[in-house]
């Protein structure tokens, strides 16, 4: 999503490749990489820390900016993927913690008229949050059968900002993927085999 917000820029131009981590291409491990996501950048460099991705990106291609400073917004979203992740490893099997981390994010919301969580054009904070939010969305209601509770509103308008927005719909992996990266987990519930074969099949909705 980085990436494609940058690339308004048009000194900004990328390939974007796909790989399985268990068994990366030898091109990927001949220039020191070692996990995803990871940028490539003409024959020196060769990054895999998100944090320096971004230092890289916005070193090189400063415009458009994505910066943001909220320390509210911050404070917000620190413990939400945290809360899922006890939830979908089922650390704690009680949903209590994740309701609440949800809850307040959308209190955060409810406090201002912007599209996004600082503004009304995503920043990093969105790039981050918004693919979170998602990933609790689709693999809570599988793994766990948890919903998001539909009294959510700002959270709902929120997410349904980040579908409407090309660079976010563009860059979310289907939500097959989604599933199987979490339920292929040593850690978290396993599909059953007739789960698996439906979501080969079809697309969850």
């Amino acid at each position: 999503m980085i990436l494609l917000l940058k690339s308004e820029n048009p000194k900004c131009r990328f390939n974007v490749r796909t790989l399985n981590e268990a068994k990366p291409p030898s091109e990927f491990k001949s220039v020191g990489l070692r996990h995803a996501p990871a940028l490539v950048h003409g024959e020196d460099i060769a990054i895999d820390l998100v944090d320096e991705i971004i230092e890289y990106i916005d070193r090189n291609y400063p415009e458009p900016s994505l910066r943001y400073n909220s320390p509210d917004a911050d404070d917000a979203t620190a413990d939400l993927f945290r809360s899922f992740c006890f939830f979908i490893k089922e650390v704690n099997k009680d949903p209590k913690n994740l309701m609440n981390e949800l809850y307040r994010l959308d209190r955060f919301l409810d406090g201002h008229e912007y599209k996004f969580l600082v503004s009304d054009c995503p920043t990093y904070i969105d790039c981050r949050i918004l693919a979170k939010l998602h990933s609790i969305r689709i693999t809570a209601r599988v793994l766990k059968e948890f919903e998001i509770p539909v009294d959510l509103y700002n959270l709902w308008r929120y997410l349904k900002n980040g579908y409407e927005h090309d660079a976010f719909r563009k860059s979310c992996p289907s939500d097959q993927e989604i599933i199987l990266y979490w339920a292929e987990r040593k850690d978290t519930p396993n599909l059953t085999a007739q789960k698996r074969a439906q979501l080969c099949r079809q697309k969850v909705n």
